[in-house]
């Protein structure tokens, strides 16, 4: 509603700040707020993006191993606080997602995100 809106156009101020700060001259755009089944079902399987779930799972490849790569545009799914529940994690593999993780530590919801987007644009 009203506030989800109102809390979009907070963030893309904030990535417009940030984008001005530090000189880069492509904003990120912030999107409308979504239930987790309703974004996915946006998602389209064959799609050029890059798609990677952050998860801990046993066969994650670490994100590391991308950087230097090239690879057009990606999305990144990042769960809650406590993560996303195996359903869900299985919902997005299905959907061509391919798990990455950032390490050993587990980080906070608000910062993992930002992680895996700074290493993965170094």
């Amino acid at each position: 509603g009203e506030r989800a809106e109102k809390k979009r156009a907070h963030w893309q101020a904030v990535a417009v700040a940030a984008c001005e700060q530090c000189g880069r001259n492509r904003v990120p755009v912030v999107h409308e707020v979504l239930t987790l089944n309703a974004w996915m079902a946006l998602q389209k399987e064959n799609s050029e993006t890059a798609r990677y779930l952050l998860s801990l799972r046993p066969e994650t490849l670490a994100l590391n191993a991308l950087v230097g790569k090239s690879i057009a545009g990606a999305t990144f799914l990042s769960g809650p606080e406590g993560g996303l529940s195996v359903a869900e994690e299985d919902a997005a593999l299905s959907k061509g997602f391919k798990p990455v993780s950032l390490g050993n530590r587990v980080l906070r919801a608000e910062t993992a995100g930002l992680a895996a987007l700074t290493l993965f644009t170094a």
